[in-house]
Protein backbone atom coordinates (compact mmCIF):
# COMPACT_ATOMS: atom_id res chain seq x y z
CA UNK A 1 0.00 0.00 0.00
CA UNK A 2 1.35 3.40 -0.94
CA UNK A 3 1.82 5.83 1.95
CA UNK A 4 1.81 9.59 1.75
CA UNK A 5 4.54 11.42 3.58
CA UNK A 6 3.64 14.77 5.13
CA UNK A 7 5.40 17.74 3.54
CA UNK A 8 6.11 20.98 5.37
CA UNK A 9 4.40 23.75 3.35
CA UNK A 10 6.41 26.75 2.20
CA UNK A 11 5.33 30.25 3.37
CA UNK A 12 3.97 30.98 -0.14
CA UNK A 13 1.96 27.76 -0.17
CA UNK A 14 0.60 28.51 3.28
CA UNK A 15 -0.58 31.95 2.10
CA UNK A 16 -2.21 30.44 -1.02
CA UNK A 17 -4.04 27.83 1.07
CA UNK A 18 -5.27 30.55 3.39
CA UNK A 19 -6.67 32.56 0.45
CA UNK A 20 -8.33 29.44 -0.98
CA UNK A 21 -9.89 28.60 2.39
CA UNK A 22 -11.20 32.15 2.66
CA UNK A 23 -12.74 31.99 -0.82
CA UNK A 24 -14.39 28.64 -0.12
CA UNK A 25 -15.74 29.88 3.18
CA UNK A 26 -17.22 32.98 1.58
CA UNK A 27 -18.57 31.29 -1.57
CA UNK A 28 -22.37 31.62 -1.69
CA UNK A 29 -24.51 28.51 -1.58
CA UNK A 30 -27.78 28.06 -3.46
CA UNK A 31 -30.70 29.73 -1.75
CA UNK A 32 -33.42 27.31 -0.71
CA UNK A 33 -36.21 29.33 -2.30
CA UNK A 34 -34.58 29.37 -5.76
CA UNK A 35 -33.75 26.61 -8.21
CA UNK A 36 -30.02 25.82 -8.59
CA UNK A 37 -30.13 27.49 -12.01
CA UNK A 38 -31.60 30.74 -10.74
CA UNK A 39 -29.39 30.75 -7.66
CA UNK A 40 -26.23 30.31 -9.74
CA UNK A 41 -27.29 33.14 -12.04
CA UNK A 42 -28.04 35.54 -9.19
CA UNK A 43 -24.91 34.73 -7.20
CA UNK A 44 -22.55 35.09 -10.16
CA UNK A 45 -24.32 38.29 -11.20
CA UNK A 46 -23.72 39.82 -7.76
CA UNK A 47 -20.07 38.75 -7.77
CA UNK A 48 -19.46 40.11 -11.28
CA UNK A 49 -21.02 43.49 -10.50
CA UNK A 50 -18.85 43.78 -7.40
CA UNK A 51 -15.51 42.57 -8.77
CA UNK A 52 -15.39 42.62 -12.59
CA UNK A 53 -13.06 45.34 -13.84
CA UNK A 54 -9.97 45.57 -16.03
CA UNK A 55 -7.23 47.95 -14.94
CA UNK A 56 -7.78 51.46 -16.34
CA UNK A 57 -11.11 50.39 -17.90
CA UNK A 58 -14.68 51.18 -16.83
CA UNK A 59 -16.60 48.54 -14.87
CA UNK A 60 -19.95 47.18 -16.06
CA UNK A 61 -22.96 49.30 -15.22
CA UNK A 62 -25.37 46.61 -16.43
CA UNK A 63 -25.21 42.80 -16.66
CA UNK A 64 -28.02 40.47 -17.71
CA UNK A 65 -28.15 36.67 -17.74
CA UNK A 66 -30.65 34.60 -19.70
CA UNK A 67 -30.90 30.80 -19.70
CA UNK A 68 -33.36 29.04 -22.03
CA UNK A 69 -33.86 25.43 -20.96
CA UNK A 70 -35.75 23.86 -23.87
CA UNK A 71 -36.59 20.52 -25.38
CA UNK A 72 -37.27 20.83 -29.12
CA UNK A 73 -38.87 17.91 -30.93
CA UNK A 74 -39.94 17.39 -34.52
CA UNK A 75 -41.86 14.71 -36.39
CA UNK A 76 -42.27 14.71 -40.18
CA UNK A 77 -44.19 12.47 -42.58
CA UNK A 78 -44.49 12.26 -46.35
CA UNK A 79 -46.88 10.17 -48.44
CA UNK A 80 -48.08 8.39 -45.32
CA UNK A 81 -44.60 7.36 -44.18
CA UNK A 82 -42.61 8.70 -41.24
CA UNK A 83 -39.41 10.33 -42.55
CA UNK A 84 -38.00 12.18 -39.56
CA UNK A 85 -38.31 12.04 -35.79
CA UNK A 86 -35.90 13.66 -33.35
CA UNK A 87 -35.75 15.62 -30.12
CA UNK A 88 -33.01 17.74 -28.58
CA UNK A 89 -32.66 19.04 -25.03
CA UNK A 90 -30.46 22.09 -24.66
CA UNK A 91 -29.72 25.02 -22.42
CA UNK A 92 -28.57 28.24 -24.02
CA UNK A 93 -26.91 30.90 -21.89
CA UNK A 94 -26.80 34.48 -23.11
CA UNK A 95 -24.78 37.07 -21.22
CA UNK A 96 -25.01 40.79 -21.93
CA UNK A 97 -22.60 43.28 -20.40
CA UNK A 98 -22.77 47.05 -20.88
CA UNK A 99 -20.08 49.54 -19.91
CA UNK A 100 -20.51 53.30 -19.84
CA UNK A 101 -23.87 54.55 -18.61
CA UNK A 102 -27.52 54.73 -19.68
CA UNK A 103 -26.84 57.77 -21.89
CA UNK A 104 -23.84 56.38 -23.78
CA UNK A 105 -22.71 52.77 -23.56
CA UNK A 106 -21.12 49.89 -25.46
CA UNK A 107 -24.28 48.67 -27.19
CA UNK A 108 -25.81 49.47 -30.60
CA UNK A 109 -22.64 49.96 -32.64
CA UNK A 110 -21.60 48.83 -36.11
CA UNK A 111 -17.95 48.81 -37.07
CA UNK A 112 -16.08 47.95 -40.24
CA UNK A 113 -12.49 46.79 -39.97
CA UNK A 114 -10.35 44.88 -42.44
CA UNK A 115 -13.21 44.69 -44.92
CA UNK A 116 -15.64 43.06 -42.52
CA UNK A 117 -18.77 44.66 -41.17
CA UNK A 118 -20.73 43.64 -38.13
CA UNK A 119 -22.74 44.81 -35.15
CA UNK A 120 -20.55 44.85 -32.07
CA UNK A 121 -21.83 44.38 -28.54
CA UNK A 122 -20.84 43.00 -25.18
CA UNK A 123 -22.62 39.68 -25.46
CA UNK A 124 -21.65 36.04 -25.24
CA UNK A 125 -23.86 33.05 -26.10
CA UNK A 126 -22.84 29.52 -25.07
CA UNK A 127 -24.42 26.12 -24.48
CA UNK A 128 -24.39 24.99 -20.87
CA UNK A 129 -25.10 21.60 -19.21
CA UNK A 130 -28.75 20.62 -18.88
CA UNK A 131 -28.32 19.34 -15.34
CA UNK A 132 -29.29 21.55 -12.40
CA UNK A 133 -25.66 21.69 -11.32
CA UNK A 134 -25.00 24.90 -9.40
CA UNK A 135 -21.20 24.74 -9.58
CA UNK A 136 -21.09 23.86 -13.28
CA UNK A 137 -23.38 26.74 -14.22
CA UNK A 138 -21.42 29.18 -12.02
CA UNK A 139 -18.28 28.27 -13.96
CA UNK A 140 -19.98 28.79 -17.34
CA UNK A 141 -21.44 32.11 -16.18
CA UNK A 142 -18.02 33.25 -14.98
CA UNK A 143 -16.29 32.50 -18.27
CA UNK A 144 -19.09 33.91 -20.47
CA UNK A 145 -19.28 37.10 -18.38
CA UNK A 146 -15.54 37.60 -18.69
CA UNK A 147 -15.77 37.24 -22.48
CA UNK A 148 -18.76 39.59 -22.77
CA UNK A 149 -17.12 42.22 -20.55
CA UNK A 150 -13.90 42.27 -22.59
CA UNK A 151 -15.93 42.64 -25.78
CA UNK A 152 -17.93 45.47 -24.25
CA UNK A 153 -14.76 47.32 -23.23
CA UNK A 154 -13.37 46.99 -26.78
CA UNK A 155 -16.61 48.17 -28.40
CA UNK A 156 -16.92 51.07 -25.97
CA UNK A 157 -13.45 52.32 -26.90
CA UNK A 158 -14.25 52.14 -30.64
CA UNK A 159 -17.59 53.85 -30.15
CA UNK A 160 -16.06 56.69 -28.13
CA UNK A 161 -13.38 57.16 -30.78
CA UNK A 162 -16.02 57.29 -33.53
CA UNK A 163 -17.99 59.98 -31.66
CA UNK A 164 -14.99 62.02 -30.59
CA UNK A 165 -15.12 64.46 -33.49
CA UNK A 166 -18.86 64.43 -34.11
CA UNK A 167 -21.20 67.31 -33.40
CA UNK A 168 -24.59 66.00 -32.32
CA UNK A 169 -27.55 68.19 -31.50
CA UNK A 170 -30.26 65.60 -30.87
CA UNK A 171 -28.76 62.78 -28.83
CA UNK A 172 -30.81 59.94 -27.39
CA UNK A 173 -29.79 57.69 -24.51
CA UNK A 174 -28.59 54.22 -25.49
CA UNK A 175 -30.63 52.45 -22.80
CA UNK A 176 -33.74 53.43 -20.88
CA UNK A 177 -34.29 53.03 -17.18
CA UNK A 178 -37.05 50.74 -15.95
CA UNK A 179 -38.55 49.85 -12.58
CA UNK A 180 -37.39 46.34 -11.56
CA UNK A 181 -40.10 43.68 -11.32
CA UNK A 182 -40.19 39.96 -10.61
CA UNK A 183 -42.26 37.63 -12.79
CA UNK A 184 -41.74 34.15 -11.41
CA UNK A 185 -43.72 31.06 -12.41
CA UNK A 186 -42.87 27.47 -11.41
CA UNK A 187 -40.13 26.06 -13.70
CA UNK A 188 -41.43 23.63 -16.33
CA UNK A 189 -39.71 20.32 -16.96
CA UNK A 190 -39.22 20.04 -20.76
CA UNK A 191 -41.19 17.27 -22.45
CA UNK A 192 -41.14 15.82 -25.96
CA UNK A 193 -43.87 15.09 -28.48
CA UNK A 194 -46.41 12.45 -27.53
CA UNK A 195 -45.68 9.33 -29.68
CA UNK A 196 -49.25 9.42 -31.00
CA UNK A 197 -48.34 12.49 -33.06
CA UNK A 198 -46.10 10.36 -35.28
CA UNK A 199 -49.16 8.30 -36.23
CA UNK A 200 -51.21 11.49 -36.65
CA UNK A 201 -48.63 13.03 -39.00
CA UNK A 202 -48.66 9.88 -41.12
CA UNK A 203 -52.45 9.84 -41.27
CA UNK A 204 -52.59 13.50 -42.32
CA UNK A 205 -49.97 12.95 -45.02
CA UNK A 206 -51.85 9.95 -46.39
CA UNK A 207 -54.64 12.35 -47.37
CA UNK A 208 -52.20 13.78 -49.95
CA UNK A 209 -50.48 10.54 -50.95
CA UNK A 210 -52.90 9.38 -53.65
CA UNK A 211 -53.09 12.55 -55.73
CA UNK A 212 -51.08 12.26 -58.98
CA UNK A 213 -51.00 16.03 -59.43
CA UNK A 214 -48.99 16.60 -56.26
CA UNK A 215 -45.22 16.27 -56.67
CA UNK A 216 -44.21 16.58 -53.03
CA UNK A 217 -45.96 17.04 -49.73
CA UNK A 218 -44.90 17.24 -46.11
CA UNK A 219 -46.53 17.19 -42.71
CA UNK A 220 -44.35 18.51 -39.91
CA UNK A 221 -45.14 18.67 -36.19
CA UNK A 222 -42.76 20.61 -33.94
CA UNK A 223 -42.91 21.29 -30.24
CA UNK A 224 -40.58 23.39 -28.08
CA UNK A 225 -41.16 23.77 -24.37
CA UNK A 226 -39.25 24.46 -21.20
CA UNK A 227 -38.35 27.41 -19.01
CA UNK A 228 -36.74 30.78 -19.53
CA UNK A 229 -34.70 32.27 -16.67
CA UNK A 230 -33.67 35.92 -16.69
CA UNK A 231 -31.95 38.14 -14.11
CA UNK A 232 -30.15 41.44 -14.43
CA UNK A 233 -28.17 43.82 -12.25
CA UNK A 234 -31.12 46.21 -11.87
CA UNK A 235 -33.12 43.65 -9.91
CA UNK A 236 -35.31 42.14 -12.65
CA UNK A 237 -36.08 38.45 -12.26
CA UNK A 238 -38.15 36.35 -14.69
CA UNK A 239 -39.01 32.67 -14.67
CA UNK A 240 -41.65 31.82 -17.25
CA UNK A 241 -42.50 28.93 -19.56
CA UNK A 242 -41.43 28.58 -23.18
CA UNK A 243 -44.29 27.00 -25.16
CA UNK A 244 -44.42 26.76 -28.95
CA UNK A 245 -46.20 24.06 -30.95
CA UNK A 246 -46.54 24.18 -34.74
CA UNK A 247 -48.22 21.99 -37.33
CA UNK A 248 -47.29 22.67 -40.97
CA UNK A 249 -48.79 20.98 -44.03
CA UNK A 250 -47.41 21.77 -47.49
CA UNK A 251 -48.15 20.36 -50.94
CA UNK A 252 -46.42 21.27 -54.20
CA UNK A 253 -47.52 20.78 -57.78
CA UNK A 254 -46.33 21.94 -61.20
CA UNK A 255 -48.29 23.27 -64.12
CA UNK A 256 -47.59 22.17 -67.69
CA UNK A 257 -45.68 25.40 -68.35
CA UNK A 258 -43.30 24.64 -65.45
CA UNK A 259 -44.69 27.01 -62.82
CA UNK A 260 -44.38 25.63 -59.28
CA UNK A 261 -47.53 25.90 -57.17
CA UNK A 262 -47.92 25.48 -53.44
CA UNK A 263 -50.65 24.96 -50.87
CA UNK A 264 -49.68 25.57 -47.25
CA UNK A 265 -51.41 25.35 -43.89
CA UNK A 266 -49.63 26.42 -40.71
CA UNK A 267 -51.05 26.46 -37.21
CA UNK A 268 -49.01 27.77 -34.27
CA UNK A 269 -50.20 27.24 -30.71
CA UNK A 270 -48.73 27.07 -27.22
CA UNK A 271 -49.43 23.34 -26.95
CA UNK A 272 -50.10 20.49 -29.36
CA UNK A 273 -53.29 19.89 -27.40
CA UNK A 274 -54.61 23.22 -28.74
CA UNK A 275 -54.45 22.07 -32.38
CA UNK A 276 -57.64 21.10 -34.22
CA UNK A 277 -58.94 17.54 -33.97
CA UNK A 278 -57.19 14.95 -36.14
CA UNK A 279 -60.20 14.42 -38.41
CA UNK A 280 -60.29 18.17 -39.12
CA UNK A 281 -56.59 18.23 -39.99
CA UNK A 282 -57.03 15.24 -42.32
CA UNK A 283 -59.89 17.07 -44.04
CA UNK A 284 -57.73 20.20 -44.37
CA UNK A 285 -54.98 18.20 -46.06
CA UNK A 286 -57.41 16.37 -48.34
CA UNK A 287 -58.85 19.69 -49.56
CA UNK A 288 -55.43 20.83 -50.79
CA UNK A 289 -55.28 18.33 -53.66
CA UNK A 290 -58.34 19.51 -55.64
CA UNK A 291 -57.34 23.16 -55.18
CA UNK A 292 -53.86 22.46 -56.54
CA UNK A 293 -55.30 20.46 -59.44
CA UNK A 294 -57.61 23.33 -60.37
CA UNK A 295 -54.76 25.80 -60.15
CA UNK A 296 -52.55 23.70 -62.45
CA UNK A 297 -55.12 24.25 -65.18
CA UNK A 298 -55.82 27.88 -64.25
CA UNK A 299 -54.56 30.82 -66.32
CA UNK A 300 -51.76 33.06 -65.08
CA UNK A 301 -53.25 36.16 -63.53
CA UNK A 302 -52.94 39.56 -65.19
CA UNK A 303 -50.98 42.38 -63.63
CA UNK A 304 -53.44 44.75 -62.05
CA UNK A 305 -53.94 47.83 -59.88
CA UNK A 306 -57.33 48.30 -58.28
CA UNK A 307 -59.66 46.93 -55.59
CA UNK A 308 -58.46 43.76 -53.83
CA UNK A 309 -60.35 41.78 -51.20
CA UNK A 310 -58.28 39.76 -48.71
CA UNK A 311 -60.07 37.05 -46.76
CA UNK A 312 -59.15 34.99 -43.70
CA UNK A 313 -55.53 33.82 -43.65
CA UNK A 314 -54.60 36.16 -46.51
CA UNK A 315 -55.68 39.23 -44.58
CA UNK A 316 -53.90 38.08 -41.42
CA UNK A 317 -50.68 37.21 -43.26
CA UNK A 318 -50.63 40.51 -45.14
CA UNK A 319 -51.00 42.44 -41.88
CA UNK A 320 -48.31 40.29 -40.26
CA UNK A 321 -45.83 40.95 -43.06
CA UNK A 322 -46.51 44.67 -43.44
CA UNK A 323 -48.52 46.61 -40.86
CA UNK A 324 -47.16 44.85 -37.76
CA UNK A 325 -43.58 45.74 -38.65
CA UNK A 326 -44.54 49.37 -39.12
CA UNK A 327 -45.71 49.50 -35.49
CA UNK A 328 -42.33 48.41 -34.05
CA UNK A 329 -40.11 51.23 -32.81
CA UNK A 330 -36.73 50.02 -34.03
CA UNK A 331 -33.76 52.35 -33.89
CA UNK A 332 -30.77 52.10 -36.19
CA UNK A 333 -27.45 51.35 -34.48
CA UNK A 334 -24.64 53.88 -34.49
CA UNK A 335 -21.77 53.32 -36.91
CA UNK A 336 -18.14 54.30 -37.28
CA UNK A 337 -18.56 55.75 -40.80
CA UNK A 338 -21.18 57.67 -42.75
CA UNK A 339 -21.85 54.97 -45.35
CA UNK A 340 -22.67 52.33 -42.76
CA UNK A 341 -24.75 54.80 -40.82
CA UNK A 342 -26.91 55.39 -43.90
CA UNK A 343 -27.30 51.66 -44.47
CA UNK A 344 -28.37 51.22 -40.86
CA UNK A 345 -31.18 53.72 -41.36
CA UNK A 346 -33.00 51.09 -43.45
CA UNK A 347 -33.86 49.39 -40.14
CA UNK A 348 -35.89 52.38 -38.94
CA UNK A 349 -39.67 52.21 -39.29
CA UNK A 350 -41.16 55.14 -41.24
CA UNK A 351 -43.95 55.37 -38.66
CA UNK A 352 -41.53 56.91 -36.12
CA UNK A 353 -42.18 60.26 -37.79
CA UNK A 354 -45.94 59.78 -38.27
CA UNK A 355 -47.20 59.71 -34.68
CA UNK A 356 -50.37 61.82 -34.56
CA UNK A 357 -51.04 61.44 -38.29
CA UNK A 358 -53.66 59.33 -40.03
CA UNK A 359 -52.41 55.90 -41.11
CA UNK A 360 -55.77 54.08 -41.44
CA UNK A 361 -59.36 55.14 -42.14
CA UNK A 362 -61.07 57.00 -39.30
CA UNK A 363 -63.11 53.97 -38.22
CA UNK A 364 -60.09 51.80 -37.35
CA UNK A 365 -58.70 50.87 -33.96
CA UNK A 366 -55.41 48.95 -33.58
CA UNK A 367 -54.14 47.61 -30.26
CA UNK A 368 -51.50 45.24 -29.01
CA UNK A 369 -52.84 43.29 -26.03
CA UNK A 370 -50.39 40.72 -24.59
CA UNK A 371 -52.84 40.24 -21.69
CA UNK A 372 -55.41 38.56 -24.00
CA UNK A 373 -55.07 34.84 -23.29
CA UNK A 374 -58.26 33.65 -25.04
CA UNK A 375 -60.24 34.71 -28.11
CA UNK A 376 -63.57 33.15 -29.10
CA UNK A 377 -62.82 30.07 -27.01
CA UNK A 378 -59.30 29.58 -28.40
CA UNK A 379 -56.04 30.12 -26.49
CA UNK A 380 -54.01 33.04 -27.86
CA UNK A 381 -50.37 31.91 -28.29
CA UNK A 382 -48.96 35.45 -28.49
CA UNK A 383 -50.04 36.37 -24.95
CA UNK A 384 -47.23 36.85 -22.42
CA UNK A 385 -46.59 38.40 -19.00
CA UNK A 386 -43.07 39.85 -19.29
CA UNK A 387 -40.89 40.52 -22.32
CA UNK A 388 -37.33 39.28 -22.88
CA UNK A 389 -35.94 42.28 -20.98
CA UNK A 390 -38.04 41.53 -17.91
CA UNK A 391 -40.45 44.42 -18.45
CA UNK A 392 -44.15 43.50 -18.00
CA UNK A 393 -46.00 43.49 -21.31
CA UNK A 394 -48.40 46.42 -21.52
CA UNK A 395 -51.62 46.65 -23.52
CA UNK A 396 -51.05 49.50 -25.96
CA UNK A 397 -53.47 51.42 -28.19
CA UNK A 398 -51.50 52.00 -31.39
CA UNK A 399 -54.12 53.52 -33.70
CA UNK A 400 -57.31 55.27 -32.60
CA UNK A 401 -59.81 56.73 -35.08
CA UNK A 402 -57.27 56.02 -37.78
CA UNK A 403 -54.50 58.11 -36.20
CA UNK A 404 -51.20 56.69 -35.00
CA UNK A 405 -50.94 57.16 -31.22
CA UNK A 406 -47.66 55.43 -30.37
CA UNK A 407 -45.45 52.45 -31.28
CA UNK A 408 -44.34 49.29 -29.54
CA UNK A 409 -41.06 49.79 -27.69
CA UNK A 410 -38.30 47.96 -25.87
CA UNK A 411 -35.57 49.51 -23.75
CA UNK A 412 -33.82 51.28 -26.62
CA UNK A 413 -35.15 54.86 -26.42
CA UNK A 414 -36.68 56.50 -29.48
CA UNK A 415 -37.43 60.14 -30.12
CA UNK A 416 -40.65 60.93 -28.19
CA UNK A 417 -40.75 57.29 -27.01
CA UNK A 418 -38.26 57.21 -24.14
CA UNK A 419 -39.58 54.21 -22.18
CA UNK A 420 -40.30 50.55 -22.82
CA UNK A 421 -43.90 49.36 -22.96
CA UNK A 422 -42.82 45.74 -22.56
CA UNK A 423 -42.29 44.62 -26.16
CA UNK A 424 -38.58 43.82 -26.23
CA UNK A 425 -38.88 40.31 -27.67
CA UNK A 426 -36.93 38.04 -29.99
CA UNK A 427 -33.74 40.12 -29.74
CA UNK A 428 -35.51 43.26 -30.99
CA UNK A 429 -38.99 44.80 -30.63
CA UNK A 430 -41.93 42.57 -31.44
CA UNK A 431 -45.72 42.55 -31.14
CA UNK A 432 -47.62 40.21 -28.84
CA UNK A 433 -51.34 40.08 -29.66
CA UNK A 434 -51.97 42.53 -32.51
CA UNK A 435 -55.65 43.39 -32.89
CA UNK A 436 -57.29 45.37 -35.68
CA UNK A 437 -60.99 46.27 -35.98
CA UNK A 438 -63.33 48.80 -37.57
CA UNK A 439 -66.28 50.59 -35.98
CA UNK A 440 -68.04 50.47 -39.39
CA UNK A 441 -67.41 46.78 -40.06
CA UNK A 442 -69.72 44.81 -42.36
CA UNK A 443 -70.60 41.11 -42.39
CA UNK A 444 -68.04 39.22 -44.44
CA UNK A 445 -70.66 38.20 -47.01
CA UNK A 446 -71.34 41.88 -47.80
CA UNK A 447 -67.72 42.69 -48.71
CA UNK A 448 -67.95 40.95 -52.07
CA UNK A 449 -70.93 43.09 -53.06
CA UNK A 450 -69.07 46.20 -51.91
CA UNK A 451 -66.08 45.14 -54.02
CA UNK A 452 -68.25 44.85 -57.13
CA UNK A 453 -69.42 48.41 -56.51
CA UNK A 454 -65.82 49.62 -56.35
CA UNK A 455 -64.95 47.80 -59.59
CA UNK A 456 -67.81 49.53 -61.39
CA UNK A 457 -66.85 52.94 -59.96
CA UNK A 458 -63.28 52.46 -61.19
CA UNK A 459 -64.35 51.04 -64.57
CA UNK A 460 -62.54 47.77 -63.93
CA UNK A 461 -63.51 44.60 -65.80
CA UNK A 462 -62.35 42.38 -62.94
CA UNK A 463 -60.68 42.37 -59.53
CA UNK A 464 -58.95 39.86 -57.28
CA UNK A 465 -60.04 38.07 -54.14
CA UNK A 466 -57.02 36.66 -52.30
CA UNK A 467 -57.62 33.81 -49.87
CA UNK A 468 -54.11 32.61 -49.04
CA UNK A 469 -50.72 34.32 -48.88
CA UNK A 470 -47.38 32.57 -48.42
CA UNK A 471 -45.59 33.03 -45.14
CA UNK A 472 -41.92 34.09 -45.51
CA UNK A 473 -40.95 30.40 -45.20
CA UNK A 474 -43.18 29.52 -48.16
CA UNK A 475 -42.45 32.53 -50.36
CA UNK A 476 -40.08 30.80 -52.85
CA UNK A 477 -37.80 33.72 -53.53
CA UNK A 478 -38.10 36.03 -50.58
CA UNK A 479 -39.54 39.44 -49.98
CA UNK A 480 -36.60 41.15 -51.71
CA UNK A 481 -38.34 40.42 -55.02
CA UNK A 482 -41.47 42.34 -54.09
CA UNK A 483 -44.37 42.09 -51.69
CA UNK A 484 -46.14 39.02 -50.29
CA UNK A 485 -46.58 35.98 -52.57
CA UNK A 486 -50.15 34.96 -53.42
CA UNK A 487 -50.94 31.26 -53.07
CA UNK A 488 -54.70 31.19 -53.62
CA UNK A 489 -56.61 33.88 -55.58
CA UNK A 490 -59.59 34.18 -57.87
CA UNK A 491 -60.43 36.71 -60.56
CA UNK A 492 -63.88 38.14 -59.88
CA UNK A 493 -65.90 39.56 -62.79
CA UNK A 494 -68.56 42.25 -62.62
CA UNK A 495 -71.29 39.59 -62.68
CA UNK A 496 -69.84 38.06 -59.50
CA UNK A 497 -68.38 34.96 -61.18
CA UNK A 498 -65.02 33.71 -59.90
CA UNK A 499 -62.13 32.10 -61.78
CA UNK A 500 -59.00 30.63 -60.11
CA UNK A 501 -55.71 32.21 -61.23
CA UNK A 502 -52.06 31.52 -60.45
CA UNK A 503 -48.63 33.11 -60.57
CA UNK A 504 -49.27 36.36 -58.68
CA UNK A 505 -47.64 38.38 -55.94
CA UNK A 506 -48.17 41.84 -54.55
CA UNK A 507 -45.90 44.72 -55.44
CA UNK A 508 -44.02 46.20 -52.53
CA UNK A 509 -46.73 47.58 -50.26
CA UNK A 510 -46.03 51.17 -49.24
CA UNK A 511 -46.76 52.22 -45.66
CA UNK A 512 -49.50 54.55 -46.91
CA UNK A 513 -51.49 51.71 -48.51
CA UNK A 514 -53.54 51.05 -45.37
CA UNK A 515 -55.15 54.47 -45.66
CA UNK A 516 -56.92 53.01 -48.71
CA UNK A 517 -58.77 50.27 -46.83
CA UNK A 518 -62.37 50.69 -47.93
CA UNK A 519 -64.14 48.18 -45.71
CA UNK A 520 -63.49 45.54 -43.05
CA UNK A 521 -65.53 42.58 -41.87
CA UNK A 522 -67.10 42.04 -38.49
CA UNK A 523 -65.60 38.55 -38.44
CA UNK A 524 -61.92 38.38 -37.52
CA UNK A 525 -59.24 35.72 -37.96
CA UNK A 526 -56.80 34.65 -35.23
CA UNK A 527 -53.46 33.77 -36.81
CA UNK A 528 -50.16 33.15 -35.00
CA UNK A 529 -46.55 32.81 -36.09
CA UNK A 530 -43.04 32.70 -34.65
CA UNK A 531 -41.32 36.05 -35.22
CA UNK A 532 -37.86 35.23 -33.89
CA UNK A 533 -36.41 32.84 -31.36
CA UNK A 534 -39.24 32.00 -28.97
CA UNK A 535 -41.33 35.15 -29.65
CA UNK A 536 -44.79 34.09 -30.82
CA UNK A 537 -46.99 36.81 -32.30
CA UNK A 538 -50.76 36.53 -32.73
CA UNK A 539 -52.76 38.79 -35.04
CA UNK A 540 -56.53 39.12 -34.84
CA UNK A 541 -57.73 40.96 -37.95
CA UNK A 542 -60.83 41.28 -40.15
CA UNK A 543 -61.13 40.62 -43.86
CA UNK A 544 -59.91 43.76 -45.62
CA UNK A 545 -61.13 45.38 -48.84
CA UNK A 546 -58.55 47.78 -50.28
CA UNK A 547 -59.58 50.41 -52.77
CA UNK A 548 -56.26 50.00 -54.53
CA UNK A 549 -53.39 47.52 -54.41
CA UNK A 550 -50.89 46.61 -57.10
CA UNK A 551 -50.69 42.94 -58.09
CA UNK A 552 -47.83 41.66 -60.25
CA UNK A 553 -47.00 38.42 -61.99
CA UNK A 554 -44.51 36.35 -60.03
CA UNK A 555 -41.04 36.31 -61.51
CA UNK A 556 -40.00 32.82 -60.40
CA UNK A 557 -37.85 30.87 -62.84
CA UNK A 558 -39.94 28.02 -64.28
CA UNK A 559 -38.50 24.51 -64.34
CA UNK A 560 -39.29 21.84 -66.89
CA UNK A 561 -41.84 19.30 -65.66
CA UNK A 562 -40.64 15.71 -65.07
CA UNK A 563 -40.05 13.81 -68.31
CA UNK A 564 -41.95 10.71 -67.16
CA UNK A 565 -45.43 11.13 -65.66
CA UNK A 566 -46.04 10.40 -61.99
CA UNK A 567 -46.34 6.67 -61.19
CA UNK A 568 -49.63 7.54 -59.46
CA UNK A 569 -51.13 8.80 -62.72
CA UNK A 570 -54.09 6.76 -64.00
Amino acid sequence: MMRCRPVRPTPAATAALAVLACLLASAPTPRAQDSPTLSAMQDELNRSMANLRLQDEPPPYYIAYEVDDVLSARTSAQLGALVFEASTRSRRLRVEVKVGDYDFDSSRFISQQRGRRGTLSGTAVVTVPVDDDYDSLRRELWLATDTAYKRAVTVFARKKAAFQNRVTTDTLPDFSRATPTETVAPPREPTGIDPSWADAAQEISRALAGSPGIHTSDVSVTNSNGTRYFVNSEGFKVVQPIEIATLRITADAQSDDGMMLREAYTRTEKSLDDLPALEDLVATAAAMAPRLSARREAPVGDEYTGPVLLEGQASAELVAQTLVDLMLARRAPDADNLRMSRLAQNQVTPFLTRIGLRVLPDSFLVRDTPSLVEYEGRPVPGAYIADDEGVPGQDVTLVERGRLMTLLTGRTPQKNLPRSNGHGRGGTVQAGVFQMESALALPADDLKARMLELLKLQNKEFGYIVRSIASPDDARGGDELGGPVVLDAVRIRLDGSEEPVRGLRFATIAFGAFKDVAEASVERTLYSYVAGGSAVVSVIVPNLLFEELEVQQANDIAQRPPTVPSPLSP
